[in-house]
């Protein structure tokens, strides 16, 4: 049986692991905006959801998947990835809206939104397990 103070600091530790893990990914996912590649929309966007979805999974396997998260914790990781989304297109709007009056400003939106996108994905998922880690001492 773990005390108290050594299953703070696993948890603190798979913390630190998947913080590190989403700016991998936040990295990652935000230069495939900047491929110099023209065209190839459709492929960059599933390469960009295949990302995602590793990072998510990955997120997962640092915590071990844990179970027993609550109807809460479920909900606030649905609102988490909505607000992700509506977050990356605020800031690539406001890229957008900046290019206007200071050139080369609008070619780093794809960058930007793409990495708020990620971070702040990466972030609810991490909540998410957790909170379930929190609650099954047992790993």
């Amino acid at each position: 049986m773990q005390s108290s103070v050594e299953l703070w600091q696993k948890n603190l530790h798979r913390a630190r692991q998947a913080r590190d893990l989403v700016f991998d990914y936040a990295l990652g996912t935000s230069l495939v905006a900047l491929l110099p590649i023209a065209g190839y929309y459709s492929l960059r966007l599933l390469l960009v959801l295949f990302l995602l979805a590793k990072m998510c999974r990955d997120i997962g396997k640092v915590w071990q998947f844990p179970r027993g998260q609550d109807l809460l914790a479920i909900a606030g990781n649905i609102f988490g990835a909505m607000g992700a989304v509506i977050t990356a297109s605020v800031v690539w709007v406001t890229l957008l809206a900046i290019g206007i009056w200071v050139p080369y400003f609008d070619s780093f939106k794809g960058f930007a939104g793409l990495f708020t996108l990620t971070w702040m994905l990466g972030q609810s998922t991490n909540q998410y397990y957790a909170n379930g880690a929190a609650k099954s001492p047992s790993r």
